[in-house]
C-alpha cells in the first residue's frame, strides 16, 4: 500500500495533527519548566530508583490531560469505552510522533530509560484490547480509571526462568474457596514499579498446561491490584545506558485474587497474553520506522551542511550508499509495518490473524532502526556519539527493543513455524 486509505485519510490526519499538538502545548513547556531536573538523569531517579516526585507527577498530569483530550484510550477496545481506532491509523500515528521527535523527548518516547508513554496506552500501562475480555465486575471497578488515566496497568507475564518460553512458567493460582491464591515472580516487567494494577498470568491447570495447547493452555489471567498484601513491587532494573528504568519484578506471595479478577476465560490466559503482545509488537514496529526516519532526516541535513575535504559530506559516495541503504530498509519496514496492520483490521472478516506477518514487521522494524541509527552516528562523527545529537539514544533505544514482546531469535522462529506449518502467502 502506497498511502493512506481514503476512508483513514481524515482520520488519520486528524489524529496525527491533533496530538501533535498535544505535544506541544502540553509536554513542551512541562519539560522545559522542568528542564534542571531532566537534563541530568542523576536528578530525575531518587536513591530508589523510583522517579523523583516533581517528575513523576508530571507524567501522570500529562497522561491524565492526554486521556481527557481522547488519545490515551483512542486505541482501546470500543465495548469497554475506548476509541478502538484501527491498527493503520496506530501505525500512521507513532511513525509520524517518532519522526518529528525522535529520541529527544523524555515525555513522549524511551528516553531516561522509561519505556512507556504517558500519551497513548498500550498493552503494558493501559485500557488495552486485553480488556475487550473484561468481565462485568473488571468493567466497573477498573476500566473507569484505566481510560481516564488515572491509574496504570502492568503485564505479568515474563519469570526468571521463562521469558520468551512460557511453558517454562513457575508462577501458580490455586483456588481456596471463590479466591486465587498466587504465588510466583515476574520479572522484566515494564510499568511495575508505578502500576496500580498487574495482569498477571499464572498455570491453574496443570494437566492442560502440560499438554501444551494454545487454546486451552490451562494458564489464566487475573488483574491483581498491586496495593494488596502479598505483593512486592520495589524491584528497579537499570537498563542500558541508564542510572535506572520504568522496568521491575513483581513478587507475588500467598497473594489472594477474588475470582471475579479473572480476565478473559478460564485456563485460557495465553490468548489474553497474544491480544497484549500482538499490540506491543506493531507499536515497536511503528514507532521504530518513525524514529529511523528521524535519523535519516537528520543524517541528509548533517550530510549537506557538513564540508570535508572542500566539498559537502552528501558529495562523498561512500555516505550516499549509507543514506541510500538506510532509504532501502526503511521503505521495506514501512510497508511491511502497514501491510501487517491492515490484515489486522481485516482479521475480523478473514478470520486469518497475520502471525508471520507481525513478527516479521517487529523483528525487521528493529534491526533496521538500530543499523539506520548507526549509518547516522557514523555520518555524524564525533557529533553522533553526543547526547547532545540523540543519537545514540536513538541507537540504544533500537537495541533495547530487540528484546521485549519477543526477542528477534523468537520472531525468527515463529516465521519459520507458520511456514512450515503451510503458511507461505505473503
Amino acid at each position: 500500500m502506497t498511502s493512506i486509505p481514503e476512508e483513514l485519510r481524515d482520520i488519520v490526519k486528524g489524529t496525527i495533527d491533533g496530538l501533535l499538538s498535544f505535544i506541544d502545548s502540553e509536554c513542551v513547556p512541562v519539560e522545559q519548566k522542568h528542564k534542571e531536573i531532566l537534563e541530568n538523569e542523576a536528578k530525575v531517579f531518587g536513591a530508589d530508583g523510583r522517579l523523583v516526585p516533581e517528575i513523576r507527577e508530571a507524567r501522570d498530569a500529562i497522561r491524565r490531560k492526554s486521556a481527557k483530550a481522547g488519545y490515551w484510550a483512542m486505541f482501546g477496545p470500543a465495548s469497554v469505552g475506548g476509541g478502538e481506532l484501527p491498527a493503520l491509523v496506530s501505525v500512521y500515528l507513532l511513525e509520524a510522533v517518532y519522526r518529528k521527535h525522535g529520541a529527544g523527548h523524555l515525555m513522549i518516547g524511551f528516553s531516561n530509560g522509561f519505556l512507556t508513554t504517558p500519551l497513548v496506552g498500550g498493552f503494558v500501562d493501559g485500557p488495552s484490547h486485553m480488556f475487550a475480555q473484561a468481565n462485568e465486575t473488571i468493567k466497573t471497578d477498573i476500566v473507569p480509571s484505566l481510560l481516564a488515566g488515572e491509574k496504570t496497568t502492568c503485564f505479568g507475564a515474563t519469570e526468571p526462568d521463562a521469558g520468551s518460553d512460557l511453558w517454562s512458567m513457575k508462577c501458580r493460582a490455586r483456588k481456596v474457596g471463590d479466591e486465587w491464591v498466587i504465588n510466583g515472580t515476574k520479572q522484566w516487567i515494564t510499568n511495575s514499579p508505578y502500576a496500580d494494577y498487574a495482569v498477571v498470568f499464572a498455570i491453574t491447570d496443570e494437566e492442560k498446561y502440560a499438554k501444551r495447547n494454545m487454546f486451552d493452555s490451562g494458564i489464566t489471567t487475573f488483574v491483581i491490584d498491586t496495593k494488596l498484601p502479598g505483593v512486592d513491587n520495589n524491584t528497579i532494573f537499570p537498563i542500558m545506558g541508564h542510572v535506572s528504568s520504568d522496568c521491575g519484578n513483581i513478587v507475588l506471595d500467598d497473594v489472594k485474587v477474588k475470582n471475579e479478577y479473572i480476565l478473559g476465560n478460564l485456563n485460557q490466559g495465553l490468548l489474553t497474553a497474544m491480544a497484549g503482545i500482538t499490540e506491543g509488537r506493531m507499536g515497536i514496529a511503528s514507532a521504530m520506522v518513525g524514529l529511523a526516519e528521524w535519523a535519516l532526516d537528520k543524517s541528509i541535513a548533517y550530510a549537506k551542511e557538513r564540508k570535508t575535504f572542500g566539498r559537502a559530506l552528501a558529495d562523498h559516495q561512500a555516505i550516499q550508499w549509507m543514506l541510500a541503504d538506510s532509504a532501502i530498509e526503511i521503505f521495506n519496514s514501512k510497508y511491511a509495518t502497514l501491510r501487517t496492520a491492515q490484515m489486522i483490521d481485516e482479521y475480523p472478516k478473514t478470520g486469518k490473524l497475520p502471525i508471520k506477518e507481525i513478527s516479521i514487521a517487529k523483528c525487521y522494524a528493529v534491526d533496521m532502526c538500530q543499523a539506520v541509527c548507526d549509518r547516522a552516528i557514523q555520518i555524524h562523527g564525533g557529533m553522533g556519539l553526543s547526547s547532545e545529537m540523540g543519537l545514540e539514544e536513538a541507537f540504544r533505544i533500537a537495541r533495547t527493543l530487540r528484546i521485549p514482546d519477543g526477542t528477534t531469535e523468537m520472531q525468527k522462529r515463529t516465521i519459520a513455524g507458520q511456514l512450515l506449518r503451510g503458511d507461505t502467502v505473503f
